[in-house]
C-alpha cells in the first residue's frame, strides 16, 4: 500500500515538472522555405515544430529569392501561416 501511495505522489509531482509543450503547423507561400527555430534548423515547410511554452520561441523563415522572416511564437496557438516577400 504505502509503494503505491509512493507512485501516485511521484506521477502527480512529475505533471508539475514537465515541460508545457504544444505542436505548431508552420506554412509558408511559397512552401520550401526553410525553418529555424531558436536558432537550430528543424526542417522545411510545411512543417510541425514542437515547442516549450515555457521559454521564449522564434522562428525564422528563409528561401531563396525570397526576403527573410523571423516570427515570434508567443500567442501563437496552433498554426503560422506567412506569406514570403520577393527579395528584389
Amino acid at each position: 500500500m504505502k509503494n503505491i501511495l509512493i507512485v501516485l505522489l511521484i506521477s502527480a509531482l512529475s505533471s508539475f515538472v514537465a515541460p508545457a509543450t504544444k505542436t505548431i503547423s508552420v506554412k509558408s507561400d511559397p512552401a520550401g522555405a526553410e525553418v529555424i527555430l531558436n536558432g537550430y534548423f528543424v526542417g522545411k515547410t510545411p512543417i510541425e515544430i514542437k515547442i516549450d511554452e515555457k521559454q521564449y520561441n522564434f522562428i525564422s523563415l528563409s528561401k531563396s529569392g525570397y526576403k527573410r522572416q523571423r516570427i515570434e511564437l508567443k500567442g501563437i496557438d496552433k498554426e503560422v501561416e506567412v506569406k514570403l516577400e520577393k527579395d528584389l
